[in-house]
């Protein structure tokens, strides 16, 4: 099976970013050089390490731990020394008048060696990659997106929304992921079997779990307030990951109905559609899906799919308004985005005998995408068979 990150250097991504550098800026400018981190425990990590909070810290945007990055960061105030630790490095280079957003981000480069190559996936590569020149490829979200849900019970947000609030706390406490630590396991493993023993699930709880459990005790039952308890920004990422949910089931419908020779593939939350051809290229690439929240207007073949997700799915869409959550800074936000992409100085090298596995190949995917588009989606589409 092909392969994109056998090693650290096999999946190179780098931030093209608009950073308007002022000589006397209130807010610092970082750059971060990254591989086996994720951006958000990164920030965690130094604002513990230099006592500061963590919320003077800004992003463009979240990296894959599994790659080799290059972002920005931004801090409000002087932050004056590099970081150096094990894996990444954090490095002052400016300042500016405001702090770093995503509006700042053009998109990113990358550089991807696809290896564990065969010569059928070898040709596979090389022909799909002239349909997506002239087709694109669908703007999914990929298995990143959903790491919240990767127990397969579903997502936090959706109980939020139907307003079972111990069966968010349950799907946050009592179920593993194989990525967990074991003592992380032990743990959920604890609060399955004993659950409502919030004294005894407090003894062994890392630290993550332990504010919640400490309300927990004081409160036995008020599972919405010890929702609360969460980091706000994780809460912000557990809507994200169920509206790009719900926007990846509204693309897949959409393509059944205009794409040709449909091939379907499965991933940990639900199925990808990809197609070869578009049936109306021109409609496709104009065609913007929004991202749901109960303000949210919905109109054209995109709505019609969004309204039959959404019934599906059991909730209305009044209902993102999280009234009953009361929780300030925590909400579903809305924007659009495109449906297709056409990525931008896109080539993809001759195959070529593979350096890691033997009797396989390799080749190097180089592409420019926009902001939020998944270069594994891409790699899946090139290796369509």
């Amino acid at each position: 099976m092909a392969k994109i990150k056998a090693n650290p250097g096999d999946f190179i991504v780098e931030e093209l970013i608009d950073i308007p550098f002022a000589d006397n800026g209130a807010y610092t400018i970082l750059k971060l050089e990254k591989k086996y981190w994720n951006t958000l425990d990164v920030i965690d990590f130094v604002a513990r390490k230099t006592n500061t909070r963590k919320n003077l810290f800004a992003r463009a945007g979240l990296k894959d731990r599994y790659s080799q990055s290059t972002q920005y960061l931004s801090f409000k105030g002087n932050f004056r020394h590099a970081v150096n630790e094990k894996n990444f490095t954090l490095i002052p280079v400016g300042k500016c008048k405001t702090a770093i957003t995503p509006a700042m981000l053009r998109g990113n480069a990358f550089c991807i060696t696809v290896r564990d190559l065969t010569e059928k996936e070898s040709e596979a590569v090389r022909h799909n990659a002239v349909e997506v020149v002239d087709h694109g490829f669908p703007n999914y979200f990929d298995d990143q997106r959903f790491g919240s849900a990767r127990h397969g019970r579903g997502f936090i947000a959706r109980q939020l929304l139907l307003e079972h609030y111990q069966g968010a706390l349950k799907m946050l406490m009592c179920y593993a992921y194989k990525e967990d630590s074991t003592r992380e396991k032990r743990f959920k493993q604890y609060c399955l079997s004993h659950w409502r023993d919030w004294t005894g699930c407090l003894r062994i709880a890392p630290t993550f779990y332990r504010p919640i459990l400490k309300y927990l005790c004081a409160n036995p039952k008020d599972y919405k307030n010890a929702l609360k308890k969460i980091d706000r920004e994780l809460l912000n990422l557990y809507l994200l990951a169920y509206q790009s949910h719900i926007f990846n089931e509204t693309l897949a419908r959409l393509i059944k109905e205009y794409g040709v020779d449909n091939v379907d593939v499965r991933y940990s939350v639900g199925q990808f559609v990809f197609y070869r051809r578009l049936t109306d290229l021109g409609a496709a690439r104009k065609m913007r899906i929004p991202m749901v929240n109960e303000k949210t207007r919905l109109s054209g073949p995109a709505g019609k799919m969004i309204e039959r997700v959404v019934a599906q799915e059991g909730i209305a869409l009044k209902e993102m308004g999280l009234g009953r959550m009361r929780l300030r800074g925590v909400r579903f936000r809305s924007f659009l985005r495109h449906a297709v992409v056409f990525p931008e100085s896109f080539t993809v090298s001759t195959p070529e005998p593979d350096r890691v596995y033997a009797r396989k190949y390799q080749c190097q995917v180089k592409c420019t995408l926009p902001p939020g588009t998944y270069a594994t989606i891409l790699v899946k589409r090139l290796l369509l068979c």
